[in-house]
């Protein structure tokens, strides 16, 4: 499955990846409209008996569907009875209680949300806020659930580096793990929206066309959060970021010298676009998922020189054009 397609999916937002870009300053008086979020963990630890988890999934039952994929929650046996297991266990009690203190009333989140969706908004006068909740199950489901019309955010996998437990798997490396930390939810969420405004050409299946496609979806984020650092968008470290930032155009030569950008080989695209601790083929200085740092550095000069608005770049479906006209061949800054 390639980048582009993986984009799509509704879970594990955070292993998506970004790049790096500076920041594009916009202004506007249209009001911030507050987000309401619904805490269905409450709810749910609360169900210590399986008739009451019975009927809080029963009532809650099109989010429970989604997300833990089940049909009918609540005539779901195995899944009544391992949840009133976890709700009932005192280690994951202890984890949702170090969840709370973290996240409190999570005005945060409620703020980080608001200003996004009114942001979104003014490039794309179509979208309608979705619905928000947040949940805690142990990591039972996905990190996050992104649908046009739902949010669901596991607080449980974000409770940070302190907490009693953090999330295990193949797909949580210590490089990974660091970025299941509260301050990254906003920007993961809104890399995730700006999946249904990026157009593509479902014909190109280079590695140039996932390039461009990471690169808009980073660059939206940015757009949208222009007041975010760009360690939360990117998920480098500062040191990462500046080392990448100065050493471009030797990134830009291991590309053109290796003949990458129009090499269509899964395997290729995986070891440039996807999670590694660093690209091995470039040196250990530098940062995975290199090729959507380069994607995102190809759109901006574009957007820089053709001084083109978001949602015309997010329509733009050839990968080709906006490369071409970017002009960018690896230098440091728009010329």
């Amino acid at each position: 499955m390639g980048v582009r397609e993986r984009l799509g999916q509704l879970t594990n937002g955070l292993v998506i990846g970004a790049g790096f870009i500076g920041s594009v300053l916009f202004t506007s008086c249209t009001k911030t409209e507050p987000v309401s979020v619904e805490r269905l963990e409450e709810g749910l630890f609360a169900a210590q008996s399986p008739a009451q988890m019975r009927q809080f999934l029963a009532s809650h039952s099109g989010t429970a569907q989604l997300y833990f994929n089940a049909n009918d929650p609540a005539s779901d046996t195995a899944l009544i009875a391992e949840l009133t297991n976890r709700v009932n266990n005192p280690e994951l009690r202890a984890l949702y209680a170090q969840t709370k203190a973290e996240f409190g009333d999570a005005a945060a989140l409620k703020a980080g949300l608001a200003q996004a969706f009114t942001n979104i908004q003014k490039d794309f006068p179509s979208f309608r806020p979705p619905r928000v909740a947040t949940i805690a199950t142990g990591f039972m489901g996905p990190d996050l659930l992104v649908t046009d019309s739902l949010i669901v955010i596991a607080l449980d996998y974000f409770a940070g580096p302190k907490a009693k437990y953090r999330p295990i798997g193949p797909e949580f490396p210590q490089y990974v793990l660091r970025r299941y930390q509260q301050a990254y939810i906003v920007p993961t969420v809104v890399r995730m929206i700006s999946d249904r405004f990026n157009a593509t050409d479902p014909a190109d299946q280079t590695l140039l066309a996932d390039m461009i496609h990471s690169g808009k979806g980073l660059l939206f984020t940015r757009t949208i959060l222009p007041e975010t650092p760009d360690s939360l968008i990117i998920g480098y470290s500062d040191r990462q970021l500046t080392q990448t930032f100065n050493s471009q155009d030797q990134v830009w030569a291991h590309f053109i010298d290796n003949q990458l950008l129009y090499n269509t080989s899964g395997e290729i695209k995986q070891r440039y676009m996807e999670e590694r601790p660093f690209t091995a083929e470039i040196g250990t200085a530098c940062p995975g998922r290199i090729g959507q740092w380069l994607g995102w550095r190809i759109v901006s000069y574009y957007q820089t020189r053709q001084k083109a608005s978001l949602s015309d770049i997010m329509q733009l479906k050839n990968a080709q054009t906006i490369f071409q006209q970017s002009g960018y061949k690896g230098q440091k800054e728009e010329e």
